[in-house]
Protein backbone atom coordinates (compact mmCIF):
# COMPACT_ATOMS: atom_id res chain seq x y z
CA UNK A 1 0.00 0.00 0.00
CA UNK A 2 1.44 3.42 -0.92
CA UNK A 3 5.06 3.95 -1.84
CA UNK A 4 8.12 1.92 -0.85
CA UNK A 5 11.89 2.37 -1.05
CA UNK A 6 13.47 2.46 -4.55
CA UNK A 7 10.06 2.93 -6.17
CA UNK A 8 9.49 5.39 -9.01
CA UNK A 9 6.53 7.61 -8.15
CA UNK A 10 4.44 9.05 -11.03
CA UNK A 11 7.57 8.88 -13.20
CA UNK A 12 9.01 11.94 -11.48
CA UNK A 13 10.48 10.84 -8.12
CA UNK A 14 12.71 7.94 -7.02
CA UNK A 15 12.04 6.97 -3.39
CA UNK A 16 15.26 6.55 -1.37
CA UNK A 17 14.25 5.68 2.20
CA UNK A 18 11.62 6.10 4.87
CA UNK A 19 12.37 9.03 7.14
CA UNK A 20 9.70 8.78 9.75
CA UNK A 21 6.06 8.94 10.59
CA UNK A 22 4.30 12.11 11.64
CA UNK A 23 0.75 11.50 12.77
CA UNK A 24 -1.17 9.78 9.98
CA UNK A 25 1.43 10.68 7.34
CA UNK A 26 4.55 8.82 6.27
CA UNK A 27 7.66 10.72 5.17
CA UNK A 28 10.25 9.61 2.60
CA UNK A 29 13.53 10.91 1.25
CA UNK A 30 13.56 10.90 -2.54
CA UNK A 31 15.17 12.45 -5.60
CA UNK A 32 13.52 14.26 -8.46
CA UNK A 33 14.39 12.37 -11.64
CA UNK A 34 14.69 15.40 -13.93
CA UNK A 35 17.61 16.96 -12.00
CA UNK A 36 18.36 14.55 -9.11
CA UNK A 37 17.24 17.21 -6.62
CA UNK A 38 16.89 15.80 -3.07
CA UNK A 39 13.29 16.11 -1.90
CA UNK A 40 11.05 15.03 0.96
CA UNK A 41 7.74 13.38 0.12
CA UNK A 42 4.95 13.19 2.67
CA UNK A 43 2.25 10.58 2.02
CA UNK A 44 -1.26 10.43 3.50
CA UNK A 45 -3.52 7.40 2.97
CA UNK A 46 -7.12 8.51 2.83
CA UNK A 47 -8.37 5.01 3.68
CA UNK A 48 -6.40 5.02 6.96
CA UNK A 49 -7.67 8.33 8.25
CA UNK A 50 -9.26 8.12 11.69
CA UNK A 51 -10.93 11.52 11.31
CA UNK A 52 -11.11 14.47 8.97
CA UNK A 53 -8.71 16.55 11.07
CA UNK A 54 -5.64 14.74 9.69
CA UNK A 55 -6.79 15.44 6.14
CA UNK A 56 -7.54 19.06 7.01
CA UNK A 57 -4.07 19.56 8.53
CA UNK A 58 -2.41 17.94 5.52
CA UNK A 59 -4.25 20.23 3.09
CA UNK A 60 -3.51 23.21 5.32
CA UNK A 61 0.20 22.38 5.24
CA UNK A 62 0.13 22.31 1.43
CA UNK A 63 -1.71 25.63 1.27
CA UNK A 64 0.67 27.22 3.78
CA UNK A 65 3.89 26.06 2.15
CA UNK A 66 2.70 27.30 -1.24
CA UNK A 67 2.40 30.80 0.20
CA UNK A 68 5.76 30.94 2.03
CA UNK A 69 9.02 32.32 0.74
CA UNK A 70 11.83 32.37 3.29
CA UNK A 71 15.39 30.97 3.06
CA UNK A 72 14.98 29.13 6.38
CA UNK A 73 11.79 27.34 5.27
CA UNK A 74 12.04 24.46 2.72
CA UNK A 75 10.47 25.33 -0.62
CA UNK A 76 7.19 23.79 -1.72
CA UNK A 77 7.68 21.81 -4.96
CA UNK A 78 4.62 19.72 -5.76
CA UNK A 79 1.40 18.13 -4.52
CA UNK A 80 -0.74 15.46 -6.19
CA UNK A 81 -3.04 12.48 -5.69
CA UNK A 82 -2.55 8.84 -6.66
CA UNK A 83 -5.32 6.25 -6.64
CA UNK A 84 -4.57 2.59 -5.95
CA UNK A 85 -6.56 -0.49 -4.89
CA UNK A 86 -6.95 0.91 -1.37
CA UNK A 87 -8.24 4.31 -2.46
CA UNK A 88 -6.76 7.79 -2.75
CA UNK A 89 -3.30 8.70 -1.50
CA UNK A 90 -2.24 12.33 -1.11
CA UNK A 91 1.33 13.57 -1.54
CA UNK A 92 3.28 16.67 -0.66
CA UNK A 93 6.77 17.28 -2.07
CA UNK A 94 9.17 19.82 -0.59
CA UNK A 95 12.84 20.63 -0.94
CA UNK A 96 15.07 18.52 1.29
CA UNK A 97 17.48 20.73 3.23
CA UNK A 98 20.86 19.33 4.32
CA UNK A 99 21.72 18.64 7.93
CA UNK A 100 20.22 16.87 10.95
CA UNK A 101 17.38 17.88 13.18
CA UNK A 102 18.33 19.13 16.63
CA UNK A 103 16.93 16.08 18.42
CA UNK A 104 19.23 13.76 16.44
CA UNK A 105 22.14 16.16 16.97
CA UNK A 106 21.58 16.05 20.73
CA UNK A 107 21.52 12.25 20.59
CA UNK A 108 24.96 12.43 18.96
CA UNK A 109 26.28 14.57 21.86
CA UNK A 110 26.05 17.97 20.15
CA UNK A 111 26.32 20.66 22.81
CA UNK A 112 26.53 24.25 21.50
CA UNK A 113 28.00 27.15 23.43
CA UNK A 114 25.73 29.91 24.76
CA UNK A 115 26.91 32.20 21.98
CA UNK A 116 26.04 29.59 19.31
CA UNK A 117 22.65 29.02 20.91
CA UNK A 118 21.92 32.76 20.90
CA UNK A 119 22.81 33.02 17.22
CA UNK A 120 20.49 30.11 16.48
CA UNK A 121 17.71 31.77 18.48
CA UNK A 122 18.15 35.05 16.60
CA UNK A 123 17.83 33.28 13.24
CA UNK A 124 14.76 31.34 14.33
CA UNK A 125 13.18 34.55 15.66
CA UNK A 126 13.73 36.03 12.19
CA UNK A 127 11.68 33.15 10.77
CA UNK A 128 8.92 33.63 13.35
CA UNK A 129 8.83 37.38 12.67
CA UNK A 130 8.27 36.58 9.00
CA UNK A 131 5.50 34.08 9.75
CA UNK A 132 3.72 36.17 12.38
CA UNK A 133 3.65 39.35 10.29
CA UNK A 134 1.98 37.72 7.30
CA UNK A 135 -1.68 38.50 6.63
CA UNK A 136 -3.14 36.46 8.16
CA UNK A 137 -0.38 35.46 10.61
CA UNK A 138 1.02 31.94 10.37
CA UNK A 139 1.46 30.19 13.72
CA UNK A 140 3.57 27.02 13.58
CA UNK A 141 2.21 25.53 16.86
CA UNK A 142 4.75 22.68 17.02
CA UNK A 143 8.23 24.15 17.45
CA UNK A 144 10.51 21.52 18.98
CA UNK A 145 14.02 20.13 18.38
CA UNK A 146 12.92 17.53 15.80
CA UNK A 147 11.31 20.27 13.68
CA UNK A 148 14.47 22.35 13.39
CA UNK A 149 17.24 21.35 10.98
CA UNK A 150 20.81 22.48 11.58
CA UNK A 151 23.44 22.63 8.85
CA UNK A 152 26.74 24.39 9.51
CA UNK A 153 25.73 27.93 10.49
CA UNK A 154 22.20 27.75 9.13
CA UNK A 155 18.92 26.58 10.67
CA UNK A 156 15.64 25.59 8.98
CA UNK A 157 12.14 25.33 10.38
CA UNK A 158 10.23 22.32 9.04
CA UNK A 159 6.95 20.40 9.43
CA UNK A 160 4.07 22.82 8.99
CA UNK A 161 1.50 20.10 9.52
CA UNK A 162 0.22 21.75 12.70
CA UNK A 163 0.18 25.27 11.32
CA UNK A 164 -2.64 27.68 12.15
CA UNK A 165 -3.20 30.35 9.51
CA UNK A 166 -5.63 32.53 11.44
CA UNK A 167 -5.89 33.81 14.98
CA UNK A 168 -9.18 32.74 16.50
CA UNK A 169 -10.56 35.15 19.12
CA UNK A 170 -11.85 32.28 21.22
CA UNK A 171 -10.40 28.89 22.18
CA UNK A 172 -12.01 26.96 19.34
CA UNK A 173 -9.12 25.41 17.47
CA UNK A 174 -8.07 21.78 17.88
CA UNK A 175 -5.33 21.07 20.43
CA UNK A 176 -2.19 20.56 18.33
CA UNK A 177 1.41 20.41 19.50
CA UNK A 178 3.87 18.33 21.51
CA UNK A 179 3.73 18.02 25.29
CA UNK A 180 6.58 19.88 26.94
CA UNK A 181 6.90 22.37 24.08
CA UNK A 182 3.27 23.50 23.96
CA UNK A 183 2.38 26.78 25.58
CA UNK A 184 -0.30 26.40 28.30
CA UNK A 185 -2.92 28.23 26.20
CA UNK A 186 -2.59 25.57 23.49
CA UNK A 187 -4.10 23.01 25.83
CA UNK A 188 -7.34 24.98 25.60
CA UNK A 189 -7.16 24.95 21.81
CA UNK A 190 -5.82 28.48 21.54
CA UNK A 191 -2.67 29.50 19.66
CA UNK A 192 -1.06 32.95 19.45
CA UNK A 193 2.29 34.26 18.13
CA UNK A 194 3.46 34.16 21.75
CA UNK A 195 2.72 30.41 21.73
CA UNK A 196 5.48 29.88 19.16
CA UNK A 197 7.84 31.87 21.38
CA UNK A 198 7.13 29.44 24.23
CA UNK A 199 7.91 26.52 21.91
CA UNK A 200 11.19 28.10 20.88
CA UNK A 201 12.10 28.81 24.50
CA UNK A 202 11.34 25.20 25.44
CA UNK A 203 13.48 23.98 22.53
CA UNK A 204 16.44 26.12 23.59
CA UNK A 205 15.99 24.93 27.19
CA UNK A 206 16.06 21.28 26.00
CA UNK A 207 19.39 21.97 24.28
CA UNK A 208 20.84 23.70 27.35
CA UNK A 209 19.64 21.10 29.86
CA UNK A 210 20.22 18.07 27.61
CA UNK A 211 16.76 16.69 28.41
CA UNK A 212 13.16 17.53 27.48
CA UNK A 213 11.41 20.33 29.39
CA UNK A 214 8.76 17.87 30.59
CA UNK A 215 11.47 16.16 32.68
CA UNK A 216 12.49 19.38 34.45
CA UNK A 217 11.03 20.42 37.81
CA UNK A 218 8.33 23.05 38.12
CA UNK A 219 7.68 25.73 40.70
CA UNK A 220 4.39 27.65 40.78
CA UNK A 221 3.57 26.35 37.28
CA UNK A 222 6.90 27.66 35.91
CA UNK A 223 9.79 25.53 34.71
CA UNK A 224 12.41 25.67 37.47
CA UNK A 225 15.42 25.11 35.23
CA UNK A 226 18.24 27.26 36.59
CA UNK A 227 19.85 24.43 38.57
CA UNK A 228 19.80 22.24 35.42
CA UNK A 229 21.59 24.58 33.00
CA UNK A 230 24.93 26.32 32.70
CA UNK A 231 24.41 29.76 31.17
CA UNK A 232 24.62 33.44 32.02
CA UNK A 233 22.00 35.07 34.22
CA UNK A 234 21.08 37.32 31.30
CA UNK A 235 20.24 34.38 29.05
CA UNK A 236 18.40 32.58 31.87
CA UNK A 237 16.32 35.72 32.50
CA UNK A 238 15.48 35.90 28.81
CA UNK A 239 14.48 32.22 28.73
CA UNK A 240 12.24 32.69 31.76
CA UNK A 241 10.47 35.49 29.92
CA UNK A 242 10.02 33.23 26.88
CA UNK A 243 8.62 30.47 29.10
CA UNK A 244 6.13 32.47 31.15
CA UNK A 245 3.01 30.29 31.59
CA UNK A 246 0.72 33.34 31.21
CA UNK A 247 1.08 34.50 27.62
CA UNK A 248 0.38 38.12 28.66
CA UNK A 249 3.70 38.07 30.55
CA UNK A 250 5.68 36.60 27.68
CA UNK A 251 7.27 38.57 24.89
CA UNK A 252 4.37 39.42 22.61
CA UNK A 253 6.27 39.37 19.31
CA UNK A 254 9.33 37.62 17.93
CA UNK A 255 10.95 40.97 17.15
CA UNK A 256 10.49 42.05 20.78
CA UNK A 257 12.14 38.83 21.97
CA UNK A 258 14.95 39.31 19.48
CA UNK A 259 15.62 42.88 20.63
CA UNK A 260 15.81 41.71 24.24
CA UNK A 261 18.31 39.01 23.26
CA UNK A 262 20.45 41.44 21.28
CA UNK A 263 20.41 44.04 24.07
CA UNK A 264 21.30 42.17 27.27
CA UNK A 265 21.25 45.34 29.38
CA UNK A 266 17.52 45.56 28.74
CA UNK A 267 17.16 41.83 29.31
CA UNK A 268 18.55 42.23 32.82
CA UNK A 269 15.73 44.61 33.58
CA UNK A 270 12.99 42.27 32.45
CA UNK A 271 10.18 42.25 34.94
CA UNK A 272 7.49 39.60 34.77
CA UNK A 273 5.30 41.39 37.29
CA UNK A 274 2.73 43.88 36.03
CA UNK A 275 4.82 46.61 34.45
CA UNK A 276 5.61 49.84 36.31
CA UNK A 277 4.38 52.37 33.74
CA UNK A 278 1.38 54.29 35.02
CA UNK A 279 -0.53 57.46 34.21
CA UNK A 280 -1.44 59.83 36.97
CA UNK A 281 -5.07 59.15 37.78
CA UNK A 282 -7.51 61.75 36.43
CA UNK A 283 -10.65 62.30 38.49
CA UNK A 284 -14.07 61.89 36.91
CA UNK A 285 -15.44 65.31 35.90
CA UNK A 286 -18.50 66.36 37.83
CA UNK A 287 -21.73 66.35 35.87
CA UNK A 288 -20.51 64.01 33.12
CA UNK A 289 -23.11 61.77 31.50
CA UNK A 290 -20.50 59.25 30.38
CA UNK A 291 -21.03 55.87 32.06
CA UNK A 292 -17.88 53.93 32.98
CA UNK A 293 -17.67 50.51 34.62
CA UNK A 294 -14.30 49.06 35.54
CA UNK A 295 -13.09 45.84 37.13
CA UNK A 296 -9.59 44.29 37.11
CA UNK A 297 -10.31 42.47 33.84
CA UNK A 298 -13.02 44.56 32.21
CA UNK A 299 -13.60 48.17 31.17
CA UNK A 300 -16.86 49.39 29.64
CA UNK A 301 -17.47 52.97 28.50
CA UNK A 302 -20.83 54.26 27.26
CA UNK A 303 -20.80 57.71 25.64
CA UNK A 304 -24.35 59.04 25.13
CA UNK A 305 -25.38 61.13 22.17
CA UNK A 306 -24.10 64.68 22.31
CA UNK A 307 -25.87 67.92 22.86
CA UNK A 308 -25.93 71.02 20.72
CA UNK A 309 -23.36 73.58 21.81
CA UNK A 310 -22.04 76.75 20.24
CA UNK A 311 -19.76 74.91 17.82
CA UNK A 312 -22.37 72.38 16.73
CA UNK A 313 -25.00 75.12 16.28
CA UNK A 314 -22.56 77.07 14.11
CA UNK A 315 -21.76 73.93 12.07
CA UNK A 316 -25.44 73.08 11.67
CA UNK A 317 -26.29 76.62 10.55
CA UNK A 318 -23.40 76.78 8.14
CA UNK A 319 -24.19 73.34 6.67
CA UNK A 320 -27.85 74.35 6.23
CA UNK A 321 -26.87 77.60 4.52
CA UNK A 322 -24.34 75.77 2.34
CA UNK A 323 -26.81 73.13 1.16
CA UNK A 324 -29.51 75.73 0.54
CA UNK A 325 -27.15 77.85 -1.53
CA UNK A 326 -25.92 74.83 -3.53
CA UNK A 327 -29.53 73.77 -4.14
CA UNK A 328 -30.35 77.22 -5.54
CA UNK A 329 -27.14 77.32 -7.61
CA UNK A 330 -27.70 73.81 -9.01
CA UNK A 331 -31.31 74.66 -9.93
CA UNK A 332 -30.28 77.81 -11.76
CA UNK A 333 -27.35 76.07 -13.53
CA UNK A 334 -29.63 73.21 -14.63
CA UNK A 335 -31.83 75.73 -16.46
CA UNK A 336 -28.92 76.41 -18.79
CA UNK A 337 -27.32 72.95 -18.99
CA UNK A 338 -27.06 69.72 -17.02
CA UNK A 339 -23.33 69.90 -17.76
CA UNK A 340 -22.97 73.14 -15.76
CA UNK A 341 -25.14 71.71 -12.96
CA UNK A 342 -22.73 68.78 -12.65
CA UNK A 343 -20.02 71.17 -11.45
CA UNK A 344 -21.93 71.43 -8.17
CA UNK A 345 -21.30 67.78 -7.23
CA UNK A 346 -18.12 68.43 -5.16
CA UNK A 347 -19.96 71.20 -3.27
CA UNK A 348 -22.86 68.84 -2.54
CA UNK A 349 -20.36 66.32 -1.17
CA UNK A 350 -18.77 68.97 1.08
CA UNK A 351 -22.22 70.00 2.35
CA UNK A 352 -23.24 66.45 3.18
CA UNK A 353 -19.91 65.85 4.92
CA UNK A 354 -20.54 68.89 7.15
CA UNK A 355 -24.11 67.76 7.82
CA UNK A 356 -22.84 64.26 8.68
CA UNK A 357 -20.35 65.72 11.15
CA UNK A 358 -23.14 67.62 12.91
CA UNK A 359 -25.38 64.54 13.04
CA UNK A 360 -22.61 62.28 14.34
CA UNK A 361 -21.40 64.73 16.98
CA UNK A 362 -24.95 65.37 18.24
CA UNK A 363 -26.80 62.06 17.82
CA UNK A 364 -24.20 59.27 17.75
CA UNK A 365 -23.92 56.94 20.77
CA UNK A 366 -20.65 55.06 21.30
CA UNK A 367 -19.72 52.09 23.47
CA UNK A 368 -16.23 50.68 24.06
CA UNK A 369 -15.67 47.39 25.87
CA UNK A 370 -12.21 46.09 26.80
CA UNK A 371 -11.07 42.95 28.57
CA UNK A 372 -7.60 41.54 28.98
CA UNK A 373 -7.61 40.15 25.45
CA UNK A 374 -10.26 41.73 23.21
CA UNK A 375 -12.01 45.00 22.50
CA UNK A 376 -15.47 45.72 21.07
CA UNK A 377 -16.27 49.11 19.53
CA UNK A 378 -19.99 49.84 18.97
CA UNK A 379 -21.56 52.87 17.28
CA UNK A 380 -25.32 53.51 17.33
CA UNK A 381 -27.20 56.11 15.27
CA UNK A 382 -30.96 55.76 15.72
CA UNK A 383 -31.72 52.17 14.62
CA UNK A 384 -28.38 51.80 12.82
CA UNK A 385 -25.65 49.96 14.74
CA UNK A 386 -22.12 49.01 13.74
CA UNK A 387 -19.73 46.89 15.77
CA UNK A 388 -16.03 46.02 15.45
CA UNK A 389 -14.00 43.58 17.53
CA UNK A 390 -10.29 42.77 17.73
CA UNK A 391 -7.33 42.05 19.99
CA UNK A 392 -6.31 44.51 22.69
CA UNK A 393 -2.63 43.91 21.99
CA UNK A 394 -3.11 45.28 18.45
CA UNK A 395 -3.86 48.76 19.85
CA UNK A 396 -0.65 50.60 19.07
CA UNK A 397 -1.01 54.36 19.16
CA UNK A 398 -2.21 57.60 20.75
CA UNK A 399 -5.60 58.20 22.29
CA UNK A 400 -6.27 61.93 21.82
CA UNK A 401 -6.27 63.17 18.25
CA UNK A 402 -7.10 66.43 16.48
CA UNK A 403 -9.90 65.68 14.00
CA UNK A 404 -10.43 69.13 12.45
CA UNK A 405 -10.65 72.84 13.22
CA UNK A 406 -13.64 75.19 13.51
CA UNK A 407 -12.85 78.92 13.40
CA UNK A 408 -9.20 77.94 13.79
CA UNK A 409 -10.03 76.09 17.03
CA UNK A 410 -8.82 72.46 17.08
CA UNK A 411 -11.50 69.84 17.73
CA UNK A 412 -10.21 66.74 19.49
CA UNK A 413 -11.58 63.20 19.68
CA UNK A 414 -10.43 60.03 21.39
CA UNK A 415 -8.79 57.59 19.00
CA UNK A 416 -7.60 53.99 19.15
CA UNK A 417 -5.17 53.14 16.37
CA UNK A 418 -5.54 49.42 15.62
CA UNK A 419 -3.26 48.36 12.78
CA UNK A 420 -4.25 50.44 9.77
CA UNK A 421 -7.60 51.49 11.29
CA UNK A 422 -8.48 54.44 13.52
CA UNK A 423 -11.47 54.15 15.86
CA UNK A 424 -12.71 57.63 16.78
CA UNK A 425 -15.14 58.46 19.58
CA UNK A 426 -15.91 61.12 22.18
CA UNK A 427 -15.65 64.08 19.82
CA UNK A 428 -18.67 65.66 21.51
CA UNK A 429 -17.11 65.52 24.99
CA UNK A 430 -15.35 68.26 26.91
CA UNK A 431 -11.57 68.19 27.19
CA UNK A 432 -11.91 67.27 30.87
CA UNK A 433 -14.06 64.25 29.95
CA UNK A 434 -11.67 63.26 27.17
CA UNK A 435 -8.65 63.48 29.51
CA UNK A 436 -10.47 61.38 32.09
CA UNK A 437 -11.39 58.65 29.57
CA UNK A 438 -7.88 58.72 28.09
CA UNK A 439 -6.44 58.12 31.55
CA UNK A 440 -8.86 55.26 32.31
CA UNK A 441 -8.29 53.52 28.97
CA UNK A 442 -4.51 53.83 29.15
CA UNK A 443 -4.42 52.58 32.74
CA UNK A 444 -6.43 49.52 31.69
CA UNK A 445 -4.36 48.86 28.55
CA UNK A 446 -1.03 49.17 30.36
CA UNK A 447 -2.27 46.83 33.10
CA UNK A 448 -2.94 44.19 30.40
CA UNK A 449 0.11 44.60 28.17
CA UNK A 450 3.81 43.88 28.25
CA UNK A 451 6.17 46.48 29.70
CA UNK A 452 7.45 47.49 26.25
CA UNK A 453 3.95 47.81 24.81
CA UNK A 454 2.79 49.80 27.83
CA UNK A 455 5.69 52.20 27.56
CA UNK A 456 5.05 52.62 23.84
CA UNK A 457 1.36 53.34 24.45
CA UNK A 458 2.17 56.01 27.02
CA UNK A 459 4.76 57.63 24.77
CA UNK A 460 2.25 57.73 21.90
CA UNK A 461 -0.57 59.11 24.06
CA UNK A 462 0.67 62.68 24.19
CA UNK A 463 -2.05 65.17 23.28
CA UNK A 464 -1.66 66.91 19.94
CA UNK A 465 -1.73 70.44 21.29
Amino acid sequence: MGIESDQILIERYRIAERLGKGGMARTFAANRLMDDLPVVIKELHFSQLENWKAYDLFQREIKTLKSLNHPAIPNFLDSFEVKDDQGLNYYLVIERVPGDNLLDALAHHWRPSESELKQMAIKLLDVLTYLHTLAPPIIHRDIKPSNIIRHQNEVFLIDFGAVLDIIRPEGSSTVVGTFGYMAPEQFTGRALPASDLYGLGATLLHILAGRPPAELPQKELKLDFRASVACSDEFANWLEHMLEPAYERRFQTASEAQRALLEPVQTQALDTSPHPYRLQEVRQPSGTKVQLERSPNHLQIHIPSGRFNGQSVFMAGFATFWLAFISFWTFMAAQASIFFAAFSIPFWVAGFVMAGMVIRSSLLKTELQLNGEHYQYIRKLWIYQRSQTGLVRDIVSRLLHERHKINNTPIFALCLEVGAKNLYFGGNLSRAEQSWLQSEILRFLTDHSSADQGKRLLMMSQTEE
